[in-house]
């Protein structure tokens, strides 16, 4: 071998090792790109959402908090910053929601509502949040079957059943509100609205004497209810319990409680034991409360007739007719007071109305009664509505 040959040689090793050395460094680049990246991803789709959503809860802990506070724009920006986190929130959404029904924007409620529940089906509160919501837009049927829907979630809840008695009753079922108001009373004894309800449910069921029970049960842990000493009277007087009416409508005032039908009544009641001057001053007070009340009108017509005022009460019966142009018995009265003036023409022209409207107050009855044993009866429902505008 001759000396050039092992420079040449030389020169050739020395190239491949610095060739792989070149490739070595390579190699270790890639590694640590791949690496790197490998560490990048994890974060990006481990460690970031977990993050994400830790920050999520955090901001929908506080904004909670806030909305217990009534500070409900910091809330509301803070449940939108929850979402904006993690969209998967569905308390977040139902946060939300809760604030439009507080603001009684029931309409913008609804989609924040449908999203909570799109991500949970079985989330209880924004069922019963919906629920309310469709009740506010007048939209009955989807409301209804929420209240249901919440109630198979939690059964023993009294206050849905007493939100869907109170559905019940606003669409006159009041056979279905009084099965939830008893429910949300055997939950919730002392709730003072399911009490009062119910009560009233039964007196639009012509049951007077269970409606002043249950009054008279709110009343023991309730006294100072003057609203409930006003329906207890009203209960006592479709009884014709006078004394007991009395008692209850003078507690009622007593509390502070100013309502025309209350003075009204308590006019009735010194007319039947004859004390007329005194139902005078009831029913001047009841027109006093409330000037457009008619059937105050005609009875002190018939009051001041009693007295020996019959202009006077002439006067009273045209007035309550111009108050309410059906009250049969405004005509009625009116009526004699013309023919015992010898103006038989207008008496027997006031005595037709008298007939019409008598009519019409015996089909009405009737088709209430039909409409009150099936109510969800649309046949029924349409002939009442047809009678309205046929008189």
């Amino acid at each position: 071998m001759f000396p050039s040959d092992n420079l040449i040689n030389m020169g050739s090793n020395r190239k491949k090792r610095e060739s792989t050395k070149r490739v070595n460094r390579n190699m270790l680049v890639l590694v640590l790109v791949l690496f790197a990246s490998s560490i990048l991803g994890a974060y990006q789709f481990y460690w970031q959402p977990k993050q994400k959503r830790q920050a999520a809860k955090a901001v929908l802990d506080k904004a909670d908090r806030l909305l217990a506070q009534n500070r409900q724009q910091e809330a509301a920006d803070g449940y939108r910053e929850a979402v904006a986190l993690d969209p998967n929130l569905a308390q977040a959404w139902n946060g939300l929601a809760v604030l439009e029904v507080s603001a009684k924007r029931m309409q913008q409620a609804l989609p924040f509502f449908d999203e909570a529940l799109s991500l949970d089906v079985n989330f209880f509160e924004a069922q019963v949040g919906r629920a309310i919501a469709y009740e506010g837009l007048g939209r009955f049927l989807e409301a209804e079957s929420d209240y249901k829907k919440a109630l198979s979630l939690r059964p023993n809840f009294g206050g849905v059943h007493y939100n869907l008695g109170y559905l019940y009753q606003q669409q006159a079922l009041y056979h279905d509100a009084e099965v939830h108001y008893k429910e949300s009373l055997r939950l919730l004894p002392n709730l003072l609205q399911a009490m009062a309800n119910l009560g009233a449910v039964y007196d639009l069921q012509q049951d007077p004497g269970k409606a002043a029970t249950i009054y008279e049960r709110a009343l023991a842990s309730h006294p100072d209810e003057g609203p409930l000493h006003a329906r207890l009277g009203k209960s006592h007087m479709k009884l014709q319990d006078y004394e007991r009416a009395h008692a209850a409508y003078l507690r009622a005032i007593e509390l502070d409680v100013v309502d025309a039908y209350i003075y009204h009544d308590l006019g009735i009641i010194s007319e039947q034991t004859d004390k007329l001057k005194q139902a005078e001053a009831y029913f001047n007070r009841a027109l006093s409360t409330d000037p457009s009340h008619a059937d105050s009108y005609q009875k002190l017509g018939l009051v001041t007739a009693a007295l020996g005022y019959p202009d006077q009460s002439a006067g009273y019966y045209q007035q309550a007719i111009r108050q309410d142009p059906t009250h049969a018995a405004a005509h009625y009265n009116l009526a004699q007071h013309y023919f015992a003036q010898g103006r038989s023409a207008e008496g027997s022209e006031m005595m037709e109305v008298f007939a019409g409207l008598k009519e019409y107050e015996g089909r009405l009855a009737a088709l209430k009664r039909v409409v009150s044993r099936n109510p969800r009866n649309p046949q029924a429902s349409y002939e009442l509505a047809q009678l309205h505008l046929q008189f």
